[in-house]
């Protein structure tokens, strides 16, 4: 990723890889892809998703797991209002990662006073689909970082 992410992490959950309390893991970005989106926007940063997973070389069945799992991390990030969040999409290796960042409510996604039963079913989807997401908030928002290894 370019620049630093000043955020704490709220939660983390993942199959293997990286510690809560240690922040998202940095990659070095090739291939990347970004957008700007408002919640109206959310079926467009779908198809922008499937557009970029094809080219990355997911297969079908893992490719409909990148474009949900991107889709719900871009409902939760935009689902607190009207702000405009952040989608950047890249590879590294054999992963392919996401980043939605915005200014939602803090706490949306991350286990805060928002926090609902919703929210906690998109995490545990989130949880299913990839094989790793870090969610974290500060003073600039919440961010979703979402990595799945191409196959």
């Amino acid at each position: 990723m370019t620049g630093a992410m000043n955020t704490r992490p709220i939660n983390l959950i993942h199959n293997g890889g990286w510690r809560a309390g240690q922040g998202a893991p940095t990659w070095s970005a090739r291939s990347p892809a970004e957008r700007t989106f408002q919640q109206a926007d959310v079926p467009s940063v779908r198809r922008f998703a499937a557009g970029f997973g094809a080219r990355a070389g997911l297969g079908s069945a893992r490719r409909s797991d990148f474009v949900l799992a991107v889709s719900e991390a871009a409902a939760c990030v935009v689902g607190g209002g009207p702000g405009t969040a952040r989608l950047r999409l890249w590879t590294t290796g054999p992963r392919v990662l996401c980043e939605v960042r915005g200014d939602s409510t803090p706490g949306r996604c991350a286990g805060g006073p928002v926090y609902g039963e919703a929210q906690a079913m998109r995490r545990s989807l989130l949880r299913q689909l990839c094989d790793q997401v870090s969610v974290s908030s500060g003073g600039d928002g919440l961010t979703v970082v979402l990595s799945m290894t191409v196959s």
